[in-house]
């Protein structure tokens, strides 16, 4: 069967989807009304607003009266963020029902609340501004923004998070079992039922991409295009050609005119990851077609309207970064119009073993090759482990481990990982043990060697004794790459000693690139 989400590469380019671009299939908006309106009809014992701030989110339980929110410390929900004012704003709980009251902040309030099922589905995107010291009634499931910080509320039930599937019934979906990530995706849901911008953070690996896509995939706009481009992976001159498209003769090279990206994609969603690394050039002109939802393609003058919905993901904090001046601080307002932020895979170590044992399984699947189980050691060298790389270093450690037990039961040994950063010698290794130029070489975390003596052990002096050491260590050098702290580790000898080893053997040193 024709699945209409399928991806088409293009160098580092993705574009999903194929159906018509203006395709928009009703009903979406209605069936969240009607899950709202299922929720409001359920019995309530209370409220809970979920607050996301950017290191965290937290759950407060709502008492009956007057809740007061804002930066100070007097506040009954005290927000550490310099969008929001001291006393911002003023909840009116009852038993049934709450309201929001504006207190005249500085950056206003707002409320993002799914479209109404019988609307016609022009735009789903429907935020309304609080009017200062004018309460606003708000439902289970609305999107409460305070200055910058957006807010859910909820009705307090037993599963409230069960009544919404939050993992994607595709194939590669994510799995969810952390508090945390439940939380992130429960606002993702509720945030893909408008056109609202949205931008992703997280570290490098944790899972910005298919938040993304789980984004596009439960909006209106989910048999259209998808586009994903990794803004870090194209120069600068080709990054605009790509997205805003030429006009023949634009440049040298430029045989015929070329539609750009944004325009090919249409009615869909466009996933700009790594905006963080976007020249300062292109965000000036990424900016005028967020705010204006036209491009201008290279050598034209003649605008094209455009109609689209922009998800973005950095790893670096936007925030300090157009503050310093290296990011345009209007464009930054522009596309963090609902932030969300995925903690790394350390923080929920709940999901490891899920995770990996997925891994394992579409491996084994694509490979033919038996799928292992874990032993009890492989599930705790997992566990304990801090995973720098989050999501992707788990899925390359796990396939690694998948070929090297072949087909056997998955034990410590076949788990390799990378030294924990940042951690700092123990005392029984030598200071020479560290080398920073060896840090990016390493692949293999080996057990922790053996006390090592300042004396170095003597060199063979039997010319067979000489060759079978030489072997030794080029055997150890090959095994890690290259790296010689690590080789040092299997040798079971200093890092000293090896590079003596190295140089009486005539054994070149690697270099760092």
């Amino acid at each position: 069967m024709h699945d209409p989400c399928r991806v088409c590469t293009i160098g580092d380019l993705e574009v999903q989807g194929a159906g018509a671009a203006s395709a928009r299939p009703r009903g979406f908006c209605s069936k969240v009304s009607s899950l709202k309106t299922e929720r409001a009809s359920a019995s309530v014992s209370g409220f809970e607003l979920t607050v996301y701030t950017r290191k965290q989110s937290q759950a407060f339980k709502l008492h009956h009266g007057l809740v007061t929110v804002g930066r100070a410390t007097g506040n009954d929900i005290s927000i550490d963020d310099s969008s929001v004012s001291r006393f911002h704003l003023r909840l009116h709980v009852s038993e049934r029902h709450v309201e929001a009251e504006d207190l005249g902040s500085a950056n206003g309030s707002s409320v993002l609340r799914d479209a109404d099922a019988g609307a016609e589905e022009t735009s789903a995107e429907t935020q309304q501004r609080l009017a200062p010291n004018v309460p606003m009634r708000l439902e289970p499931g609305d999107v409460l923004r305070v200055g910058g910080v957006p807010m859910v509320l909820s009705a307090r039930r037993p599963s409230t998070l069960g009544t919404i599937k939050l993992v994607s019934s595709h194939k590669g979906g994510p799995i969810l079992l952390d508090p945390e990530m439940k939380r992130a995706y429960d606002l993702a849901a509720r945030t893909a039922a408008s056109d609202i911008a949205v931008l992703i953070l997280g570290e490098t690996g944790v899972g910005k991409e298919v938040m993304a896509e789980s984004i596009h995939r439960k909006s209106h706009r989910h048999s259209a295009p998808f586009l994903k481009l990794n803004c870090a992976a194209l120069p600068e001159a080709l990054l605009e050609s790509e997205l805003f498209g030429h006009e023949r003769g634009a440049f040298t090279g430029a045989h015929a005119a070329k539609i750009g990206l944004l325009e090919s994609t249409d009615g869909g969603t466009v996933f700009l990851d790594e905006l963080g690394e976007l020249p300062l050039g292109t965000q000036a002109k990424l900016l005028r077609v967020l705010e204006e939802r036209i491009v201008l393609r290279l050598g034209s003058n003649k605008p094209r309207e455009i109609n689209v919905r922009f998800v973005t993901a950095t790893n670096r904090d936007l925030y300090k970064e157009a503050r310093a001046g290296r990011f345009r601080e209007d464009l930054y307002y522009r596309v963090s119009g609902m932030i969300l932020r995925i903690p790394p895979l350390r923080e929920r170590r709940s999901e490891i073993e899920p995770l990996a044992r997925h891994f394992l399984r579409v491996f084994c699947g694509k490979t033919n090759v038996p799928e292992p189980e874990l032993s009890d050691g492989a599930k705790q060298a997992l566990i304990g482990y801090s995973w720098p790389g989050n999501v992707r270093e788990l899925r390359n450690v796990t396939e690694r481990a998948a070929l090297l037990a072949d087909g056997h039961t998955i034990g410590r040994e076949h788990i390799l990982l990378e030294p924990e950063p940042d951690t700092p010698p123990k005392e029984s290794t030598p200071a020479s043990f560290v080398d920073e130029l060896e840090q990016a070489t390493g692949v293999f975390n080996l057990p922790t060697p053996p006390h090592l003596p300042n004396i170095e052990p003597p060199l063979p002096t039997s010319p067979d004794e000489r060759e079978h050491e030489k072997q030794r260590v080029i055997r150890a050098l090959d095994a890690c790459g290259g790296n010689q702290t690590r080789a040092a580790e299997i040798l079971q000898v200093s890092r000293r000693t090896l590079i003596n080893r190295m140089i009486e053997f005539g054994l070149p040193r690697p270099r760092k690139n």
